[in-house]
This record gives structure tokens, C-alpha cells and sequence, in this order.
């Protein structure tokens, strides 16, 4: 978080974090869609992020313009250094989860990696805004919500569904990390 008083802003850095294809991409893409912003990607042939995916969202409160540049991380274990890299800095996180069986424990997976990335900048995933995802809510082979918040879990963090290819749930995730980033904001400020 960057305050800078004298002009009234605040800047935020929200990574979209998870396994590969688990649908960060599309929230963005969806997001950026229903704000009308401008997207930064680079991919590869695959349509697989390969860097990072990038826009940036301002709301205005308390007499403060707050920035949130949003990043999506790579999901594939070859780009480790690069998901490493975005990470640094990072004020809050959106974990998005691939709803699928077959997906289950990659998911669990990366919730350990993603308190590694954590830890690497003296964070923590108690300390840190984090949101749960539960993206593709609509696939045939997706489990129950119940059974995905028993095993794909971060002790005290909210959680939403989503399906982020049809926009359902993609600015209602976004709002609860704002949300959670404006709090820890208001409390610094007091």
C-alpha cells in the first residue's frame, strides 16, 4: 500500500493467485469488460499467461482516489520465478480455485505455494486480504460448495462462487478485496 496524503491516493496491489487455467485470465478480462478498462497480457500460443495479465481500477472514498493495479500470476510450476516476481509487493490476494474433481488437489497444492510466495516478502496468509474464489461453479464435474470449503480452505478468509466465463461473480470477488483493503486502510489512517 502507497499513501501518498498530499495528493489524496492510495495504490494497491491485488494478485489473482492459483493453479494453472483455474480461470484468473478471465476475471480480469471480465472485470476490466464491466469497468470499461484497458487489459495488459501477455500469453503464449496456448492462450496460458505467460508473464502477467494487468489492469488498473480507481474508486474514490474518504476524500481519497484509491488505485488497484490488479495482476494475474502464471499457474504453471515453469514460470515459479515469474509468479514469484508479481507477487513482491502484493497488498491483497483473490485465490481462485478451479471448481473440478480431478482439479482438487492442485488446489490444495497451491494454497501451500501460495504461503511460500507469501513468506518470501515477510507476509503471511493471516496478515494478508485474501478472498476464495470458487470459479466454474457451472462445470458438470464440479464438487459441492460444501466439500470445496472443507478442502480448499484459508481459516478466516471469505469465500464467493463464481462462474467467471459468463461474469457471475467476477466484480463481487473484486468488491470484497476492495472492500477488505479499504478497512485495513481506514484503520492505518484511523
Amino acid at each position: 500500500m502507497l499513501i501518498d496524503s498530499s495528493r489524496g491516493t492510495v495504490r494497491f496491489k491485488v494478485v489473482y493467485h492459483g493453479i494453472a487455467m483455474s480461470g484468473k485470465t478471465t476475471n480480469i478480462e471480465q472485470l476490466a469488460k464491466q469497468s470499461g478498462l484497458d487489459m495488459l497480457s501477455f500469453d503464449t500460443k496456448g492462450e496460458r499467461t505467460l508473464v502477467f495479465d494487468f489492469i488498473t481500477k480507481k474508486l474514490r472514498t474518504d476524500g481519497f482516489t484509491l488505485t488497484f493495479s490488479i495482476y494475474t500470476i502464471p499457474g504453471q510450476d515453469i514460470y515459479k520465478d515469474i509468479r514469484r516476481m508479481v507477487m513482491r509487493g502484493v497488498d491483497a490476494v483473490v485465490f481462485v480455485v478451479d471448481s473440478s474433481e480431478r482439479r482438487l488437489s492442485e488446489n490444495r497444492e497451491f494454497i501451500r505455494i501460495l504461503e511460500e510466495d507469501l513468506r518470501l516478502y515477510g507476509k503471511d496468509l493471516e496478515g494478508t486480504p485474501v478472498v476464495i474464489q470458487y470459479n466454474k461453479r457451472d462445470l458438470p464435474d464440479a464438487l459441492p460448495l460444501e466439500v470445496l470449503q472443507r478442502e480448499v480452505h484459508i481459516p478466516g478468509k471469505k469465500s464467493i462462487e463464481a462462474v467467471a466465463v459468463q461474469g457471475k461473480g467476477v466484480s463481487e470477488t473484486f468488491d470484497l478485496v476492495a472492500q477488505e483493503l479499504q478497512e485495513k486502510f481506514r484503520k492505518m489512517v484511523g
